[in-house]
């Protein structure tokens, strides 16, 4: 029996508690109106503390180029919406009408009610959103590295009918089930990088490739440094330390692509892309390899099934890319004739053509283009895969350079390769600048020596 009185007791109290809590509740808007307004301020105050870190967060991950989530935009927009200029006018005016009397004597319970209610509506809404914010472990993402950054706009290449004949058996092997690496070659300088680049630009459009990932290759590649950037142009990383457990998680993240053009941009020697993690076609009939190199030789090595030749420029397009990067100046009667003889001596190679071309756009005296006719004569050094134009056009355009630091840091990023980290580049140029100016000729010709020593010991006669 006095079970039975327990557990009646209990289920009264709790009856009790369940009818007496909603209407406590319900009462509290008409006694504490006050009280209401006075949560919902802090719950704001909150808010908008929690609001400038997030968007903190956001502006840092803008500045890093990455993309934001959409679910914290969403929840920026919302508290963005509960603090507004509109939100707290109105705040303030249904304080005042819920606190104030009618008439001067008694309040206007109905009016209290309501706004007391709508206030505590809103802290509520606050206070979730505030939780929704808690639980967000990040606020962004880093997207994928786009591998297609083509040189030139479309009209400028379409312009050299004499690339037009490679460009269009690059596309139609690549359409060609039966070849999975076509191969590219021709001296430096002859324009193979805009070509494939031209290539990777079309090949997502006009060929519905659903990845294009387009990697350059140092003349002594690292394997590892090879994996990571192609990882992290498919969105991805990879930790492991080990190159076999790399390529296989690469393997297998290329394999999900259904079709997948991989560049390799020149090539100097052999490189095993099984190795790699780039898939074969027997493994994987979606992926295509492009491959750049200055050798025949090396893209037989690599298995090229098609491979195609990239000549010089015809003499009248190399004109016309001289004059698109030099005029007006050189369309001037008296230094046309001069600027012609300029732009012959650059052979017909492109990047002779771009480096001379942009050196000289903004030299107004002729005597500076006789001078620079006179600096393009062929060098006797002979560098390897380096043509003697090529040599000379870079020698020449060094020399234009407008000031000494200018010239200093050619020099560093001649030593540290043409994919540098800039923010190394710049903490050395930056301790090279206060330093003494003729303690910097001695460290940077110190550097330049040793680089082309270490780079002679390695390549033999041929450097």
């Amino acid at each position: 029996m006095d079970c039975l009185f327990a557990f009646v007791g209990s289920l009264a109290g709790k009856a009790v508690e369940y009818a007496v809590e909603p209407t406590a509740r319900q009462l509290s808007y008409l006694v504490k109106p006050r009280s209401k307004f006075q949560n919902l301020r802090g719950k704001v105050k909150d808010l908008k503390e929690a609001r400038q870190r997030m968007q903190q967060s956001v502006e840092e991950a803008n500045r890093k180029g990455e993309v934001i989530f959409d679910d914290v935009q969403s929840w920026l927009e919302a508290a963005n919406e509960k603090i507004s200029e509109d939100a707290a006018t109105q705040l303030q005016k249904d304080e005042e009408n819920a606190t104030k009397c009618f008439v001067g004597f008694c309040p206007n319970f109905k009016s209290r009610y309501q706004l007391s209610r709508k206030a505590d509506k809103e802290a509520s809404d606050i206070t979730q959103l505030l939780a929704k914010k808690e639980a967000f472990k990040e606020v962004s993402y880093r997207p994928a590295i786009e591998a297609i950054d083509t040189i030139r706009p479309d009209e400028l290449y379409e312009a050299f009918e004499s690339r037009s004949g490679a460009f269009d058996e690059v596309m139609t092997a690549l359409e060609d089930d039966r070849v999975s690496i076509i191969g590219v070659y021709g001296m430096g300088g002859v324009g193979k990088t805009t070509l494939v680049k031209e290539v990777a630009g079309r090949a997502k459009v006009k060929l519905s490739f659903d990845e294009v990932v387009l990697v350059t290759i140092k003349q002594e590649p690292n394997e590892m440094n090879i994996q990571k950037e192609i990882a992290e142009k498919l969105g991805m990383t990879i930790s492991e330390k080990n190159i076999d457990k790399r390529a296989a998680r690469l393997r297998a993240r290329l394999e999900k692509v259904n079709r997948v053009l991989v560049i390799l941009d020149d090539i100097w020697d052999f490189l095993d892309i099984r190795e790699l993690g780039i898939p074969s076609a027997v493994q994987h009939k979606g992926c295509k390899i492009l491959i750049t190199s200055r050798k025949l030789v090396v893209l037989k090595l690599m298995g090229s099934q098609k491979s195609l030749p990239i000549d010089v420029l015809k003499e009248d397009e190399a004109w016309n890319l001289f004059m698109n990067v030099a005029a007006p100046i050189a369309e001037r009667s008296d230094v046309q004739s001069t600027a012609m003889k300029v732009a012959q001596k650059c052979a017909g190679l492109p990047l002779a053509i771009t480096t001379v071309a942009k050196a000289l756009k903004h030299k107004e005296n002729l005597y500076e283009w006789e001078d620079a006719l006179e600096r393009l004569k062929p060098s006797e050094i002979n560098y390897r895969g380096i043509s003697g134009a090529v040599y000379s056009a870079l020698e020449m355009s060094y020399t234009y350079l407008e000031s000494e630091e200018h010239k200093y840091t050619f020099l560093l990023c001649s030593i540290m390769g043409h994919d540098a980290v800039i923010e190394d580049l710049l903490k050395y140029c930056r301790g090279l600048s206060n330093d003494s100016s003729n303690k910097k000729k001695y460290i940077v010709a110190a550097c330049v020596y040793f680089m082309a020593l270490t780079r002679w010991k390695k390549c033999g006669t041929e450097c």
